[in-house]
């Protein structure tokens, strides 16, 4: 049986950060990797990859590089975790033994509980690089697509497709509102007209109940009895943690998520959990929260392999946040917004305005809007939504998701310098945070 200071299950984006993190601060430590997968897709640009804008060779994601970080890398599954004596068994019958486990087991995707999803021509998200030149395929040759969900990734598929492609899609959505509802009702109109405006049909409130098909899917039947045919379902509806390594090794979990400290480690002291599998806590009122993006898991990826050595690096909550493409136009949100804060009882307002991605206007500046939420009394930033046509609006979202994690107020953000440069800024006299902190205030 061969031994390793660290042993990392997983190799997304947790799993790599947590490798890369020993290495970098611990070069002595001999490191294990294990990824159950080899060929693999970058997922978030998958949408690009199935549009036609990116090839398959350009999206790999890049896992053969832990084995450049100076980790041992074994492309194996593991069949089960022995916390007693510090050991994990692999598919193939092989044994390794540990000081420090890392489980960054990912994600799995949420599966619709119909009948039919069994048709060819149903497809849930699979970051394969085999799946996705099927997919690729499949969509070329498709004439209508229904895709159910209208979360992110679902959005990020009928823009890119029916603009790219042309082909026919309808987006079916079982809530009220597209965006994983994590957009007000101006914003979330604005993202469902450019998609209607590409020829998109949304559905909103429609509950799937059957596909149907005789071999390969034909139609898609709601509730209520509307019909619509396609000859290709795509299923986004969402993911749950890919846990069963820990359960079954009698960690603590919480609704399949495994519990874990402020510095990541679970029930079992020198086992950490990462990214999609582990349960996070939002920054703004500590309420659990899922966490489930790439973002989340690189973050988390850091603390746990720094913290492999002992607990060095805390975890002070993450501040939800995210950004979306529509027709050319970006939409982004940190932090709580409209629907969670009315939901949850808070007492805030909501202040807008409207600025430009650059400046002066004949440089070619396009209009910038922003939300800030602030609680009223405090006058705590809790959260933001941002919509613009310019790449700026990731950086800002990144910039409010920080100051949310402060727990900046009103007054502290009117003294925020922002750095201003004509093509790429919005102009000093109308800089939009300070901005909207000052309609706060005033009112």
């Amino acid at each position: 049986m061969e031994h390793f200071d660290v042993i990392v299950v997983g190799g997304g984006p947790a799993g790599f950060n947590a490798v890369k993190a020993v290495r970098s601060l611990y070069p002595e430590k001999r490191v294990l990797v294990l990824n159950d997968r080899e060929d693999l897709q970058i997922p978030c640009s998958i949408p690009y990859v199935v549009a036609g804008l990116l090839k398959p060779e350009d999206n790999r994601y890049p896992v053969k590089k832990l084995a450049e970080l100076g980790a041992t890398l074994l492309f194996e599954r593991v069949v089960s975790v022995n916390p007693q004596e510090s050991r994990i068994f692999t598919e193939s019958g092989k044994l390794y033994s540990y000081d420090r486990l890392v489980l960054a087991t990912g994600w799995l995707p949420r599966r619709l509980p119909v009948e039919g999803t069994d048709l060819e021509g149903v497809y849930y998200i699979d970051n394969s690089t085999e799946a996705v030149i099927n997919l690729v395929k499949e969509v070329a040759s498709a004439k209508r697509i229904a895709i159910v969900g209208g979360g992110f990734i679902s959005i990020g598929f009928a823009d890119l497709i029916s603009r790219f492609l042309k082909k026919e899609i309808t987006v079916i959505e079982a809530s009220h509102r597209i965006g994983s509802g994590v957009f007000s009702g101006d914003f979330e109109s604005e993202m469902t007209s450019l998609l209607e405006s590409a020829g998109v049909r949304v559905l909103k409130g429609a509950k799937v109940t059957t596909l149907e098909g005789s071999g390969r899917v034909e139609a898609v039947l709601l509730e209520g009895g509307e019909r619509i045919e396609a000859d290709l379902v795509l299923i986004f509806i969402g993911f749950l943690p890919n846990s069963k390594l820990a359960v079954d090794a009698s960690l603590k979990v919480d609704r399949g998520f495994v519990v874990v400290d402020r510095f990541l480690r679970s029930s079992v002291d020198n086992i950490l959990a990462a990214g999609n599998v582990a349960l996070h806590y939002s920054a703004v009122d500590g309420a659990p929260w899922p966490g489930m993006v790439a973002s989340v898991s690189a973050r988390d990826g850091r603390i746990a392999g720094a913290n492999t050595a002992g607990p060095v690096v805390e975890d002070r909550g993450i501040v939800p946040a995210g950004v979306t493409e529509v027709g050319g136009r970006f939409f982004g949100f940190a932090g709580y917004t409209q629907e969670l804060l009315s939901g949850k009882g808070f007492d805030f307002k909501k202040c807008g305005v409207t600025s430009a991605d650059a400046y002066p206007k004949a440089i070619g500046a396009k209009p910038l809007k922003l939300d800030l939420y602030f609680l009223k009394g405090s006058g705590r930033l809790v959260g933001a939504e941002v919509e613009a046509s310019s790449r700026y609006v990731a950086p800002l979202v990144d910039l409010v998701a920080g100051l949310v994690e402060r727990g900046i107020t009103a007054y502290e953000l009117l003294s925020k310098v922002s750095v201003a440069f004509p093509p790429v800024t919005p102009p000093p006299l109308l800089q939009p945070l300070q901005e909207a902190a000052l309609a706060f205030l005033r009112s």
